[in-house]
């Protein structure tokens, strides 16, 4: 990952050396859009000069949800020096750019280097911190994002959008399972191919709930299994 400083940063960095690069998707209907880095980066601009009334480390909130609008407000508020803010159980919690790259540089210390480009699809709202701490990620890490606003929806959208990383609960995770079993022609005989061809990194929220066999599931198709605890991400980065 690059060594930037904040979000912003990094997608300006993005946008500038793969301005044509699809960055987020979203469902629009039966149909599925993209928006690249370059479209990312002038929409955070123009939404960071409409701030400029706002003194430098305001706090501003608004509804993190996983949908390109949010991911846009957000972004523009760092760039425009303020500080975005969620509400967590009624109450304002805001992250600091630091906090977001240690978010960001935490996931990425668990990951093998990678073999591609990442994918990796977000659900539900950013104000959890797995959320939070995987949209950092994948901003810093320049891994491609497919939003999906409905948690119910997650396993049925990876499925779909076969991503190399995917992230949840050790019950999403036997959902996924299903998935990977109904598909036809994706192992090798004698020696399984990775499943949907390219998923390779599980980050499992409670591990300590995912059953033996499942993980031997997965690590038997060459997947690694990891923790990502709520408790050790907020702890650590929310102030």
């Amino acid at each position: 990952m690059p060594a930037l400083s904040n979000l912003p940063a990094a997608l300006f960095h993005h946008a500038s050396s793969h301005p044509e690069e699809p960055w987020l998707f979203r469902a629009e209907g039966w149909d599925w859009r993209w928006h690249s880095w370059g479209e990312i980066a002038r929409r955070v601009q123009a939404a960071a000069a409409s701030l400029s009334a706002h003194p430098v480390g305001s706090h501003i909130t608004f509804p993190y949800t996983a949908r390109p609008d949010a991911i846009v407000q957000d972004l523009a508020i760092q760039a425009a020096g303020g500080g975005a803010v969620v509400l967590r159980n009624g109450e304002p919690v805001e992250l600091s750019p630091a906090d977001l790259i240690a978010m960001a540089t935490r996931i990425q210390d668990q990951l093998a280097p990678a073999r591609g480009r990442e994918i990796v699809v977000l659900s539900g709202p950013l104000e959890l911190a797995q959320e939070r701490a995987m949209l950092s990620w994948a901003t810093l890490a320049g891994a491609a994002v497919v939003l999906e606003p409905d948690p119910g929806l997650r396993v049925a959208t990876a499925a779909w959008a076969r991503p190399t990383l995917f992230h949840g609960t050790a019950a999403e995770l036997a959902g996924l399972r299903q998935w990977v079993e109904k598909e036809k022609g994706g192992f090798l005989q004698g020696r399984p191919r990775l499943p949907f061809r390219r998923l390779r990194t599980l980050l499992v929220t409670d591990y300590e709930a995912l059953a033996k066999e499942e993980d031997a599931f997965w690590r038997g198709r060459g997947v690694a299994v990891l923790g990502m605890s709520d408790a050790a991400i907020s702890e650590k980065t929310i102030r």
